[in-house]
């Protein structure tokens, strides 16, 4: 007996046409997604290619201009470096960069600029009345703090010190004078042992005088009495710290240092050849802001002093321990020269030597005292007085300082308004 089969049904037509759609679809979209991958890598290629053609044109174009420009763009920069020094009265290195490029020396430019620094250093005069020498202390950040309820010495700091404020309007004022920042090595010089003024030369209506600041060692408790806490460099410049309720900020007008920085930035004519001022340095409570407890802080110290000195301040000695007794008229010269050798042993290494003598009590020693300071390698010794004088005795040179403080707002107030800045004017409204 046979056995019947499963009869196989014929797919009709239409069945046929969707299983070709199914594989079709597929294949289409492969097929349409290869040709767009093609497309955009052809796309791409095509616009690296003409980015890569456009690089290279900018490139040549550049090449081309520094070589048809290479002359003016040696020009330009001989002239801005030449520039940084005649804004300070350096007439002879300004003409000398110019001078140095034989290339340049046909340009037009160079020309007209050398000429016109010859013209500008033949009209410049000799300075020979009385340089003078104005000192502060440390400047008040915050006078509600400093000459208020809470500060440890309000008579004391009202009576020496003066406020960010009144510092700022005064060298404004002084500059709207005519004055100009020298170094006190500028001035004078010793050659075989004696003194010999150096000769300061400025353009008319131009005068210069010597900047000191005592004791910059921002000792305790004045950061707490609305003083700076010390100093700092940070991307390139010299901030102010000061203690704040949560923890510590850094400003650019917080002590004089700063100050002078940021003025001569946009009046560089306030400087001559550079000058800043004279630092003068104890030793009690470290220097500079930094108590030297740690190898760390020594570090950071030597960083900063390294960093003044290149800006062109100067240090001085207003000895190490900062007591006035040590070095008052009646001095003990054994005492003298132990206190100057504790100096030399830990704020010498830091800022380098000095040969400055400023006294903290603002005595003139004579005698075997003067000896025990003129021995310890000083040879120029600063006082305190209403007026600058200079005097040359027993080897060492004397130059008063004019205080410049809230006593002498009131005691010399006529000598420092027909001199230098309108008292009233300067005053700040805390005081």
């Amino acid at each position: 007996m046979k056995t019947s089969r499963p009869v196989k049904r014929k797919k009709t037509a239409i069945e046929t046409i969707r299983w070709k759609r199914v594989l079709l679809i597929p294949f289409i979209v492969a097929i349409i997604a290869g040709g767009s991958i093609g497309a955009f890598y052809l796309y791409n290629q095509n616009n690296l290619a003409a980015l890569q053609k456009r690089i290279a044109q900018q490139e040549a174009e550049l090449q081309e201009y520094l070589l048809n420009n290479k002359d003016q763009l040696i020009v330009n920069a001989a002239i801005n470096e030449a520039d940084r020094f005649g804004l300070q009265y350096d007439y002879e290195k300004a003409i000398s960069i110019l001078k140095s490029n034989a290339e340049i020396q046909s340009n037009d430019k160079i020309v007209g600029r050398i000429a016109s620094y010859q013209k500008a250093m033949a009209e410049l005069v000799a300075y020979t009345d009385m340089i003078p020498v104005l000192f502060f202390h440390n400047l008040v950040n915050d006078p509600k703090i400093a000459f208020g309820k809470t500060s440890h010495d309000p008579f004391g700091y009202k009576s020496r010190n003066v406020t960010k404020t009144e510092f700022k309007l005064i060298i404004e004022q002084m500059y709207e004078r005519g004055y100009v920042l020298v170094n006190f090595d500028d001035v004078y010089t010793i050659s075989n042992g004696t003194y010999l003024r150096r000769e300061v030369k400025l353009p008319v209506g131009k005068k210069p005088f010597v900047l000191t600041v005592d004791e910059v060692a921002y000792p305790d408790p004045m950061p707490l009495d609305g003083f700076a806490r010390g100093m700092v460099i940070r991307d390139g410049k010299i901030l102010s710290r000061v203690l704040v309720s949560d923890g510590v900020d850094y400003v650019d007008d917080g002590d004089v240092v700063p100050i002078i920085e940021k003025f001569l930035e946009e009046h560089p004519d306030f400087s001559y050849k550079g000058a800043r001022g004279l630092l003068s340095l104890t030793g009690y409570a470290g220097t500079l802001g930094y108590r030297l407890l740690s190898t760390e802080e020594v570090n950071e110290a030597k960083a900063l002093a390294a960093q003044l000195l290149e800006r062109g301040w100067i240090f001085g000695c207003t000895s190490y321990a900062d007591i006035e007794s040590v070095y008052a008229e009646d001095a003990d010269p054994v005492k003298i020269t132990a206190d100057l050798k504790k100096w030399d042993q830990k704020i010498q290494p830091i800022v380098g030597n000095t040969t400055y003598f400023i006294n903290p009590s603002g005595y003139r020693l004579t005698g075997k005292s003067l000896a025990a300071i003129r021995n310890s390698g000083y040879d120029t010794y600063f006082t305190v007085a209403n007026q600058t004088s200079l005097a040359i005795s027993e080897g060492m040179v004397f130059v008063s300082r004019i205080m410049i403080g809230g006593s002498a707002f009131t005691e010399n107030k006529a000598y420092l308004e027909a001199n230098f800045f309108d008292v009233e004017s300067i005053l700040d409204p805390a005081r």
